[in-house]
This record gives structure tokens, C-alpha cells and sequence, in this order.
């Protein structure tokens, strides 16, 4: 195996430049290479996808990489090949014909790496392949979705191991992780059949952090004052919430005289992605962002990060307040409150997530958008737009919305939002007939591109309609996009040797199973995991209210029990007097008895035990953390025991 790991590190300096593993990575790969069931858990930025794409290069046969994100899944392809290492992904975007095509391909060896969206692997075409594949290593990306208990829980990653079976025993299991808890890592281990896992964790201690908390009524006044002290340290992210506030806040900023820009959905791709460089490399010191901001953007000298609404979960707070200080430089994670926002999120929670009935009432309108008859099973993802689904069904969009995305989660739907640009064509000639053409074609650049389009689409183009990516096609035909459309247009209005269409940016969905009569999720299923979130949002304010160290709390939160204070976050710099704020043994067990009788709100335990409102709640954050008390989602405010 050593022979393994030293090239290995011939590959990590090769292919990517770098003259030696992270600390944990060296870890990570000799695990790999000693065929141990490992599980990853490092923090955002920490290198994960590494840890399974160099053995990649080294190993003779395929590695499958497990991943629920589209996105990322076709960023690292991408990236892949242009270091020269063959990939490819298969998920529920693409034609069931190309994915016929990319396992035959993946059969012969022709890949390295690839990736495979979860659901894919209960499908009868990967169920027939899977014993002709050589697959050397299975990495499991994202690997809290296993857990119900986890942040972003998919079912179809609890039936990974079993989709397997066949090869579990024959290959290599590598799971990865940057945001687990204790019962969440255990989740993992348990799901996937690790008998003697190797825990391989580079811990939650970001030193270089000053974790902050300002509670004020006046939010506005306390960011301005946030920001001009944090852009005298250098640039700076803020997580305003909804797409009109981070438009607002751009700017005020911008007024101000720091250059802002807004990040968020509504922004067209091209542009989005222009202002990620443009904060990258530090021409726009600060963008104003909704939390669809970050993913795979790596800025070593964000000084600081400022949430002015509250997240809700310390898992997603961790990771985007963690976007600061990844060159090892001091920076600042602030998250602003005040005491209405819990109330706001926890009623966000009640109001906007889905009851069974509205999940199944937006799944009926969404197959009947498509005339999807029951028993009828969808071939291809369809573009949507949420307010045909609104107007359609009658839902408001944050009820529509949400209920999309849970339906999503749960793998009954496949959804990808913001697809890229794409080309579409197909030749209405034969083969011969379009080698006629260019033949007598008398203009040598119409009859030059025609045969570029030609091998670029392939043959198939010659049966049906074969969809690129607007920015691949121009890129390989060096042109513009207008230049593109008239030419085409020339070709198929004049010469009549092809069809095209255009696709700007949409979303897509597919419907992942025969359309059913009934929505295939339980009553249970659907309030269990509202009941989850609930659970972390209070894990989220007992993070805000604590008086003791935050990176404490934090590290707690994620298992790292053996946590000392920082001594720099704002609790640990505030007096000792603070100190005394903390509730005693007997003040908690007083709380702890009056619920035992009955449910009570805060206010009533305040009377009933005559402590202060500040005590009564770290009395309660304690207890939910040792699961002992609750909240009551049907009732918010009101805690109960478990």
C-alpha cells in the first residue's frame, strides 16, 4: 500500500499542484489505501474531494462518487477533465439514453471517476450494470443526508449500502462529512455497515475565529456599525435573508462608499458568477447574499461574515459563518438578533412547511402540469416555473415552494433550479446527405461549421434532439452567441439541414417514479422531519443566548466534548458577571419540575419559579440539549417534556 500512497502524491503534485497533503488528508488516504471503512469530518474548505479523487487516479478500476448536489456534481467533472482525468456524472437531468450510454462507457473502463445522484442506484438499468462495473472505491459526498437526524436528510442515501450489496464486500467505502453530530456520525456508521469505522475528524476549532453575537432591538444601526469596523479589517460577506433585503443593503452600502454588490437567485447566472469573481479577487469588497451564496467559493481573506438574520440551524450557520478566516487569519463570524427573530423563524417553520395534504395536492398539480396520467412514468426532466404551480394549484409561493423542495428532499421528485444556457439540435439530413452538402456547399465557412456542429453533437443528433450547453458550444466554436443563433438560423431557415432551439436559464424537474394516486410519504415521515427542524432551531438559540464560550457551544454541538474557551469570542471577553447570569443545579431542576406538571411558555416559568427570563431560558437550553425538554410546533412558545 505504500507503493499506493507514493503515487499518489506523485498524482497530488502533478495533476494539482501541490507539494503534499493537508494535515488529515495523508490521514485520510492511507485509510483509504489500507481498505478501512473511513468517515471524514472536516469543516468547509478542508479538502474533502481530494481525499477520494486522488486514489482515484491511482486505483486500476472506477471510483463511484455518491453526491445529491447537481451543481457540484457537474462542476467537478468539469474541473476533473480539465486536469486530463476522465469523469462523468449520471443523475435525473439527463436522457435516460445518455445514461444508457455512460455506464456502457463506465463498463469499458472509460472513467475514472463517477458520479451518481443517490436515486439513480434503485433504478433497473444501474441494477443490470452494476455487477459488470469495476469499482475500486465508493465515496459518499454530503454523508449527513443518511441521517434523519442530519440537516439535509434524503431517504434514498439510507438504501445505498443495500443498492451495494453485491459489491460491499469487494470494494473500498469512504464517507465525508463537514457538518455532523454525534448522533448523526453514529447515523452514518450504522446505515452504511461500517463494523470497525475509522473516524478520521479534523475537528470544529477554527482559532483564528472570534465568534460574535449582538443583540439589539435596532438591527439596521448595529450592522452599519458591524460593517464600517469590519471593512477597516479587509472584505466582508452579509447573509441578508430574502433577495430584496440583500438589494437594499447593497445599496446602502454602496452609499456609504463600500462598494456592494446583491448575490441571489434573481440575479442571471453570467452575472452572478461575475460577482463572485469580481469579491474574489477583491474589486468588490462586499457582497450582500442569500444563503444560496458560497458553495464551492473559496476566499481565503474574508475578514468577516455577518448573518442579520437568524439561521435556522447551527449546522448552516457553521458552515457560511465559516466562509471567514480560511487563510488562518484573524476574522469575525457576527450574527446579529433580536428577540422577535426566534419567534419569526419558529413561526416560518409552522407557517411555511407543507401538512401532507398540501404536499400531495402540489404533487397532483405538478403531474397534471406535465399530463402525466397515473401509472405513466416521465422520461426526461420538464422546465417548471413555481407560479404555474401557484396559480395551477391555487398555493401561495412560499407554501408551493417549500413543498417543491421537500418533495425533492424526499427523492420523490428530482428538481435542479438554475439550469445553464443549452443548445439543442438535431440534422433533418442523413449522415450522407449532410457529407453531400458540405461537399457542394461553395461557402467553406458554412460548410467548416456545419461539420464542427456535426461532431459535436454526434451521430444521435441525426435520430433526435441532443441538448448542449450554450457555453460548452460557443467556447468549442470560438463565436459569439448571436453569431451562433444566425448562423443556425441560416441553416435551418435557408438550407433546412438542421433544427435548433435555444434555452435560456430555467429550472427543471422530474417526476422520479410512476405517477401514483397518492403521494408515496407517510403522514410520519413528513412531521418527523418538521419536528427536526424545530429541534435544531433551538439548538440555533441556545447558541444565542448562551453565556458561556461560543466555541464551546459550537464544538459541544458537534461532538468535540474535550472543548476549552477560546477566551476571544464575545462571552469569554465580557466580565465575570456575566458568569452569574448562568442558571444553578437547583434553578434548572426547578424548571425542569414545573414542566413535568404541565406544558408552560417562558413568562409562566418565570412566575412560577421566580427567576429572571434570562435564567429560565438557559435553564431550558440546557434541557433541550441533554433531550429532557421540547418545544411544541403545534403550539409555539410552549415547552414540554420529552
Amino acid at each position: 500500500m505504500q507503493d499506493y500512497f507514493q503515487k499518489a502524491e506523485l498524482n497530488l503534485k502533478k495533476i494539482w499542484g501541490f507539494d503534499g497533503f493537508r494535515p488529515g488528508q495523508d490521514e485520510v488516504v492511507h485509510s483509504v489505501f489500507d481498505g478501512e471503512d473511513t468517515l471524514v469530518l472536516f469543516p468547509t474548505g478542508g479538502g474533502k474531494s481530494l481525499c477520494y479523487q486522488v486514489p482515484a487516479t491511482v486505483f486500476e478500476g472506477m471510483t463511484l462518487v455518491i453526491s445529491p448536489l447537481v451543481a457540484l456534481m457537474q462542476d467537478q467533472v468539469q474541473q476533473l477533465k480539465a486536469k486530463g482525468i476522465s469523469a462523468t456524472f449520471i443523475n435525473s437531468t439527463i436522457p435516460s439514453y445518455e445514461v444508457e450510454q455512460r455506464l456502457v462507457n463506465a463498463r469499458n473502463g472509460m472513467y475514472k471517476l463517477l458520479y451518481c445522484a443517490p436515486e439513480r442506484l434503485k433504478t433497473n438499468l444501474w441494477e443490470a450494470e452494476l455487477p459488470r462495473l469495476n469499482i475500486d472505491l465508493v465515496a459518499i459526498d454530503e454523508a449527513h443526508c443518511i441521517s434523519e437526524w442530519g440537516h439535509d436528510f434524503r431517504p434514498s442515501y439510507r438504501d445505498i449500502r443495500e443498492s451495494l450489496e453485491s459489491i460491499a464486500d469487494q470494494t473500498r467505502w469512504i464517507a465525508l462529512t463537514a457538518t455532523a453530530t454525534p448522533e448523526v456520525q453514529k447515523d452514518i456508521v450504522d446505515s452504511l455497515g461500517f463494523e470497525d469505522a475509522n473516524v478520521i475528524s479534523r475537528g470544529f476549532s477554527r482559532p483564528n475565529l472570534k465568534w460574535w453575537v449582538v443583540k439589539s432591538p435596532n438591527k439596521k444601526q448595529k450592522l452599519e456599525e458591524s460593517v464600517k469596523k469590519g471593512a477597516q479589517k479587509g472584505d466582508g460577506l452579509i447573509y441578508g435573508g430574502t433577495r430584496k433585503n440583500c438589494e437594499l443593503l447593497a445599496e446602502r452600502f454602496s452609499c456609504m462608499g463600500i462598494k456592494t454588490e446583491a448575490y441571489h437567485a434573481g440575479v442571471e447566472s453570467e452575472e452572478r458568477k461575475a460577482i463572485q469573481q469580481r469579491w474574489i479577487s477583491g474589486e468588490t469588497p462586499l457582497v450582500s447574499a442569500t444563503n444560496a451564496f458560497g458553495m464551492g467559493i473559496d476566499k481565503p481573506n474574508c475578514r468577516y461574515v455577518i448573518h442579520e438574520e437568524m439561521p435556522y440551524s447551527l449546522e448552516a450557520y457553521y458552515q457560511e459563518a465559516g466562509r471567514a478566516g480560511r487563510d488562518g487569519e484573524e476574522s469575525f463570524p457576527i450574527l446579529l438578533y433580536r428577540e422577535s427573530d426566534y419567534h419569526k423563524a419558529d413561526e416560518r417553520i409552522d407557517q411555511g412547511y407543507p401538512t401532507l395534504d398540501e404536499l400531495d395536492h402540489v404533487y397532483q398539480v405538478l403531474c397534471d402540469s406535465f399530463h402525466l396520467a397515473v401509472g405513466s412514468q416521465m422520461e426526461e426532466s420538464m422546465s417548471f416555473d413555481i407560479e404555474q404551480i401557484k396559480k395551477r394549484g391555487k398555493v401561495k409561493y412560499g407554501k408551493a415552494r417549500a413543498a417543491m423542495r421537500l418533495l425533492d428532499q424526499f427523492d420523490v421528485i428530482a428538481m435542479q433550479e438554475e439550469v445553464k444556457p443549452a443548445v439543442s439540435v438535431q440534422f433533418t439530413l442523413s449522415q450522407n446527405a449532410m457529407k453531400t452538402f458540405r461537399e457542394k456547399c461553395k461557402n467553406d465557412e458554412k460548410a467548416e461549421f456545419t461539420d464542427k456542429l456535426e461532431r459535436m453533437f454526434g451521430s444521435l443528433a441525426f435520430k433526435e434532439m441532443v441538448q448542449l450547453d450554450e457555453e460548452y458550444v460557443l467556447d468549442k466554436l470560438g463565436i459569439r452567441r448571436n453569431v451562433l443563433v444566425k448562423a443556425l438560423n441560416v441553416l435551418m431557415q435557408n438550407d433546412q439541414v438542421l433544427v435548433f432551439e435555444m434555452h435560456k436559464q430555467r429550472s427543471l424537474v422530474k417526476v422520479l417514479e410512476a405517477r401514483s394516486k397518492k403521494l408515496p410519504m407517510t403522514k410520519k415521515e413528513v412531521e418527523s422531519h418538521r419536528n427536526n427542524l424545530f429541534r435544531k432551531l433551538e439548538h440555533m438559540h441556545g447558541y444565542i443566548l448562551t453565556v458561556r464560550c461560543r466555541e464551546v457551544y459550537l464544538r459541544n454541538y458537534f461532538g468535540d466534548t474535550g472543548a476549552e474557551p477560546c477566551g476571544h469570542c464575545d462571552n469569554c471577553l465580557k466580565t465575570t458577571a456575566s458568569e452569574e447570569v448562568s442558571p444553578t443545579d437547583e434553578e434548572i431542576k426547578a424548571v425542569y419540575d414545573e414542566l413535568e406538571s404541565e406544558e408552560r411558555t417562558v413568562s409562566q416559568l418565570c412566575s412560577s419559579t421566580g427567576q429572571s427570563k434570562r435564567k429560565v431560558q438557559q435553564a431550558l437550553q440546557f434541557l433541550i440539549r441533554e433531550d429532557k425538554v421540547t418545544t411544541i410546533p403545534s403550539k409555539p412558545g410552549y415547552y414540554c417534556l420529552l
